[in-house]
């Protein structure tokens, strides 16, 4: 067992895409939430947590000096480690954060999307207590609309149980030799997937599910900006309410 006094996470956040949906010339990491950077109160939230003991930040190579110079030095982050460059998908980004990990300190590493600000950090600490019995835990949420697949001409072919599925969110947590391990495999197989439990539950892997928030959106779209300040504005409005801007 870990001790849970201990920094027991590295934390890989990914911000690798170019972020084509958002358009324009800022990327949608860099855009203003509340005046600050998307990433940056990314960053602050996990670097305020005591269970993390580093930080890997994964940016696309031409974003790296922009970064560095114009926005680190304004909104500097505690226990930021290490910024790298991504690669083509978001596994090849994911991995290349992977291997700057320090697996012989740390037993477990979240990964996490940088675009998604509002998640809750007390998710580290019962993410940390069910890896000490799996290896790997998401934070999902349930689907409220109904769910339909549909054929290849629109059509409905099956509406999926709701209560069967899970909306998967970020941060995922895993054991940092496992999750090495299933992305070094998925690259010599040249497997992609569309998060990084799904390498896990490719190679067997039981994954745990444990319940997310609706507030933890992901910024993919100008709208989902406007959203996001409501939240920020709802958050900073409510003093005692956990998930408050701490930046």
């Amino acid at each position: 067992m870990t001790s849970s006094d201990a920094p027991l996470f590295s934390v890989v956040v990914v911000a690798g895409g170019a972020g084509r949906r958002f358009g324009g010339p800022v990327p949608k990491q860099f855009q203003p939430l509340g005046g600050i950077p998307v990433l940056i109160h990314t960053l602050r939230r996990f670097g305020a947590s005591p269970l993390v003991g580093e930080m890997i930040l994964v940016l696309p190579e031409a974003r790296i000096p922009f970064f560095n110079t114009s926005i680190l030095p304004e909104f500097p982050v505690p226990r930021l480690t290490r910024v790298v460059a991504g690669g083509k998908t978001r596994r090849d980004s994911v991995r290349e954060g992977l291997r700057t990990v320090d697996a012989s300190r740390f037993p477990f590493v979240a990964i996490h999307d940088a675009v998604r600000p509002f998640f809750d950090p007390r998710w580290l600490k019962e993410g940390q207590e069910w890896l000490e019995r799996f290896p790997a835990v998401i934070v999902g949420v349930p689907p409220t609309d109904t769910i339909k697949r549909s054929s290849g001409r629109s059509f409905v072919a099956r509406t999926l149980p709701r209560y069967s599925l899970t909306m998967a969110q970020t941060p995922q947590m895993f054991q940092t030799r496992l999750i090495i391990e299933a992305h070094e495999t998925a690259e010599g197989a040249g497997w992609e997937a569309p998060d990084d439990a799904a390498l896990m539950e490719r190679l067997g892997y039981p994954v745990k599910v444990i319940e997310g928030s609706r507030w933890n959106i992901k910024i993919t779209e100008p709208e989902d900006l406007r959203v996001g300040e409501a939240i920020l504005s709802g958050m900073n409005a409510s003093p005692g309410r956990e998930g408050r801007r701490k930046s």
